[in-house]
């Protein structure tokens, strides 16, 4: 399965480790909830529609079989590096990263072992997470 594409509110709500060297990440989509007063800090912002994960929201397991490493941001503290292009999709490879470089600085991976090494870059609401892996990972919709 491809991972959807578009403007969908996610969040990852599970990240672990099933089985050594195996990483498994579960999204949920956020739906719009109802109109509602907004208060933050004591200061009334109007009027909004929270973002909620509820009994009708999609949820994706997203499956690395290996990796060779991962990093997991806060998405409040994520920024660009110079030059790179804006994030895409919610499921993005990406190419000539600081991550990239981060990891050929500090293991001995390389394409000659264990392959082909690729960067993925998974984008939610509350998370970015950062995967070198020899391949995709696979997708999967649960319910």
């Amino acid at each position: 399965m491809e991972f959807p594409k578009g403007s969908l509110n996610l969040y990852v709500t599970e990240i672990g480790e099933p089985s050594e060297n195996e990483l498994r990440i579960v999204v949920a989509e956020g739906l719009l909830g109802e109109t509602t007063a907004i208060e933050f800090a004591g200061h009334d912002l109007g009027e909004g529609r929270p973002i909620e994960i509820t009994d009708a929201s999609r949820h994706f397991e997203i499956r690395w079989d290996s990796y060779v490493a991962y990093a997991v941001r806060d998405e409040s503290y994520w920024k660009a590096e110079e030059g790179e292009p804006p994030l895409g999709d919610h499921l993005d490879r990406r190419y000539g990263t600081a991550f990239q470089r981060y990891v050929s600085e500090t293991t001995f991976a390389d394409d000659e072992y264990p392959g082909p090494l690729e960067h993925w870059c998974l984008t939610t609401l509350n998370h970015i997470v950062d995967v070198i892996s020899v391949g995709p990972p696979r997708v999967m919709r649960r319910s």
